[in-house]
């Protein structure tokens, strides 16, 4: 507990000149982001047997979302790994965090408010259809 009390300690997250990364914290994020990596894969192939445009497009938002994540976290990990300056800030971590929380915001609001709407709207779509000649 106390690790990640120092881990995130503001002093420490926002440091230029971050100290050097404990293995623990390196396979850690390691697992984290690898996972992520996974995951997305395996939506990525499961995906592929929908026939559901509009489902079809939630899961690829998911898979760009974890693979995107995992691929520049795991690339952090590596700069963190090796003690590079700049790249290996903490705040990295941050700016990641803040953007996958907005990114899945947006995929969740596509999920319970547009895609809703635009399932109303073919279904509308098809039933004025069906007694077009």
């Amino acid at each position: 507990m106390e690790y990640l009390q120092y881990f995130f300690n503001p002093s420490h997250l926002f440091s230029l000149r971050p100290p050097a990364m404990s293995l623990r914290a390196v396979l850690i994020l390691s697992v984290i982001f690898g996972g992520l990596v996974v995951i997305g894969i395996i939506i990525k192939i499961t995906s592929r047997k929908l026939n559901d445009g509009i489902k079809i497009k939630a899961y690829r938002q998911v898979v760009d979302l974890c693979l995107t994540m995992g691929i520049i976290g795991l690339v952090y990990v590596f700069f963190a790994w090796q003690g590079v300056v700049i790249l290996a800030g903490r705040f990295i971590l941050l700016i990641l965090g803040v953007i996958a929380v907005t990114w899945a915001f947006f995929i969740l609001r596509y999920l319970k408010v547009r895609a809703p709407k635009l399932r109303k709207e073919i279904d509308q779509k098809r039933a004025f259809e069906k007694y077009m000649p």
